[in-house]
């Protein structure tokens, strides 16, 4: 009698199994063919469908995604609820919807697939960054390698906790007013020593970056605001973008700042502009759509690159020189590998603008920072992987990694600056002192010291309290 009901149980347990298969084949078969797309996913719309079905609109503890689902699943195992919705409004959005999304994809196949010729100087270029990309990666991994052999967790979480402790320790200790307008920009030098600012009456600014004295003024850089102000590697040149649509290489020494050439091109502002590591190439991005690159020597642009469905307001290089990464007002931002000219990563998800991205100096993630007031850490090794800060209430203007890649750095119109933790993008501290919106901040090696400025006029320095 026992071993007839472990068997008629057996039987019903593998029937359950069975039913619960052809119901998930039934399911994946629902989504290959776009049924999951038809669902409206503005959170009124699945309430109001909810709503003609007959059914609850809202459940204890449901949040939009769940509510969204249950949707989905009472259309998909009904007959009479498919009908009644087929026959709806939300229906049919739904399939205007999925038009557009096919018609843009169609649009990125195309973009995809389209390359101009590549002149003979652009060619020499890439045999160049082949090289140099590829004895940069080599030396990189060879010192993760070793990192990674000699790492010891008792010693890292202790680092981690002191590096946490000391950044609590960051404080004002200066604040200089370099212009009769907002400053834009602030880059510290490859050495830490001084600080290039920027504005809106176009002017570019040397200062002493323990003192915040001035030591070289160039009131003639620009007409308007300045966009993308950068140091070379080797701290004798400056790269600063105008709104007048002009890219300007300015050489410094201690005794001087001289504007020693311009890239014209663009047909609009500039709103960024960054060096090559190898300080042989300048990358400018601008409203006109299109990010350029520039070969300093020759003052030649080798590449125009189109992408963006809007305005650029960002670009930066990826540490080994490989890779490129752009963002702006479409809110998306694109990973290119300027060895081949092709896009290698589309990083999609912001809801509003991407007005900075940074890249981490372990080459394989970059920061965008968004007018959603979030920063996303996109993974180059996880593609559809990515993590949300939700960072400041306002317009995150600025991300920045400190250079040993142990924190992030954001500023933005809510007037503070914060810092994160990189090993799990936890909170550290936010710094208070502004008393208008943020526009720029930059951070030294350990995080020792900060420089910041914005709408107040004025260029902010923070250091590290013992």
């Amino acid at each position: 009698m026992t071993a007839k009901i472990n068997i008629e149980s057996k039987n019903l347990q593998e029937k359950t199994t069975d039913n619960k298969f052809n119901e998930d084949l039934k399911w994946l078969e629902f989504q290959k063919h776009g049924g999951l797309e038809l669902i409206p996913t503005i959170d009124e719309d699945v309430k109001a469908s909810l709503k003609l079905l007959k059914q609850p609109e809202s459940l204890t503890n449901e949040d939009a995604f769940s509510r969204r689902e249950r949707l989905a699943d009472l259309i998909f195992k009904s007959e009479e609820y498919r009908s009644i919705f087929e026959a709806s409004i939300y229906y049919k959005k739904g399939l205007e919807e999925q038009k557009r999304h096919e018609e843009d994809e169609l649009e990125d196949e195309d973009e995809e697939d389209f390359y101009t010729p590549a002149s003979e100087s652009l060619i020499n270029s890439r045999k160049f960054l082949i090289r140099y990309s590829l004895d940069r990666a080599r030396e990189r991994l060879t010192k993760e390698s070793q990192r990674f052999q000699e790492f010891n967790m008792t010693q890292e979480i202790k680092k981690r906790r002191n590096f946490a402790m000391q950044t609590g320790n960051i404080e004002l200790v200066g604040s200089q007013v370099v212009s009769a307008r907002p400053i834009s920009q602030v880059s510290l030098s490859p050495d830490n020593s001084l600080i290039a600012a920027a504005s809106w009456a176009g002017d570019l600014t040397i200062l002493n970056s323990e003192t915040l004295d001035i030591l070289q003024n160039e009131t003639q850089g620009h007409m308007g605001k300045v966009g993308g102000v950068s140091w070379n590697p080797f701290g004798d040149l400056i790269t600063a973008g105008g709104e007048e649509g002009s890219v300007k290489l300015f050489g410094y020494n201690s005794d001087s700042l001289k504007e020693l050439t311009t890239f014209n091109g663009h047909e609009y502002r500039v709103t960024d502009s960054k060096f090559h590591p190898s300080g042989k190439f300048i990358a400018s991005a601008s409203f006109d759509m299109t990010w350029r690159l520039w070969d300093i020597e020759t003052q030649e642009e080798l590449l125009l690159q189109e992408g963006h469905g809007k305005e650029l307001y960002s670009i930066g290089f990826q540490r080994d020189g490989s890779l490129v990464c752009s963002g702006g007002m479409d809110c998306k931002g694109i990973v290119w590998d300027i060895r081949s000219g092709s896009r290698i990563m589309s990083l999609s998800g912001h809801t509003k603008p991407i007005y900075s991205l940074g890249w981490s100096p372990n080459g394989y993630q970059v920061a965008t920072g968004s007018g959603d007031g979030t920063i996303r850490i996109w993974d180059l090794r996880k593609p559809e992987e990515h993590q949300t800060i939700l960072s400041h209430n306002s317009i995150v203007t600025k991300v920045a990694f400190e250079k040993e890649g142990r924190c992030l750095v954001s500023c933005s119109y809510d007037k503070s600056i914060n810092l994160y933790g990189t090993d799990n993008w936890a909170h550290l501290t936010t710094l208070q002192g502004h008393i208008d919106k943020i526009l720029c901040v930059d951070i030294s090696e350990n995080a020792s010291s900060l420089v910041s400025c914005g709408w107040d006029r004025s260029v902010k320095l923070w250091t590290m309290q013992n």
